[in-house]
């Protein structure tokens, strides 16, 4: 039954909006918006010009108040509403309710987000850096490595330039020569750096020669 139900042909008949319907802007997923005014009438209590209170239906007898009195009043009545089709010829109006600020803070969040996740992604791929390097850089406070295939033509070139610590590798965080990270200005990286002992250099520079000399997996 169900497979017979799905082989008919859906009836979408063209989106007609009631007479006197005008357009009036689209939706942020991009349906068309229609406004209609229509006059109507409701009940509103009757006032006395005296009192400036509801007149009342009094008991003919006894003269007390039974019920209050209305009078019909005439006003416009404004919808705001979309055109749905429901796949069997029958056409859907949906009232449309503006989104809060709430709504439209969290929608062009999420509009931020889905642009920073494809930036972030494009930055990765120039870089050649393994989004798992970048998080562990992250944890451990160090830069993360560019995993760049060397040209042959120029690695027999390369020549590789002292560094000068407390290198800068952000702004406002140093990096030290033992290996320490820290945050503050250039005067306190370079007086942590100078209370470094010889001995902790160098036990930190024979760590990253047999590091650089270990094969990677």
């Amino acid at each position: 039954m169900k497979r017979t139900l799905a082989k008919i042909k859906k009836l979408n008949p063209e989106l007609k909006p009631p007479t006197g319907s005008v357009v009036f802007g689209v939706t942020s997923d991009g349906k068309q918006l229609y406004r209609l005014v229509q006059k109507r009438s409701r009940a509103v209590p009757l006032i006395d010009p005296k009192t400036g209170e509801q007149r009342f239906r009094k008991n003919q007898m006894t003269g007390e108040p039974m019920y209050g009195l209305n009078k019909p009043e005439l006003y416009e009545h404004e919808r705001i509403f979309y055109l749905e089709s429901e796949g069997n010829g029958n056409i859907n109006i949906v009232d449309y309710q503006a989104p809060t600020a709430e709504e439209l803070a969290k929608t062009a969040r999420r509009q931020r987000v889905e642009d920073m996740r494809e930036r972030l992604a494009e930055a990765l791929v120039d870089a050649d850096v393994d989004p798992r390097d970048l998080v562990a850089s992250l944890q451990q406070g160090t830069a993360p490595v560019q995993k760049m295939k060397p040209s042959p033509a120029v690695t027999a070139n390369v020549t590789t330039e002292p560094v000068s610590f407390p290198l800068m590798y952000a702004p406002g965080r140093w990096r030290l020569s033992n290996g320490t990270v820290m945050q503050g200005k250039k005067t306190d990286a370079e007086e942590a750096e100078s209370a470094i002992s010889d001995d902790e250099r160098a036990e930190v520079a024979e760590v990253r020669e047999m590091a650089a000399m270990t094969p990677e997996q």
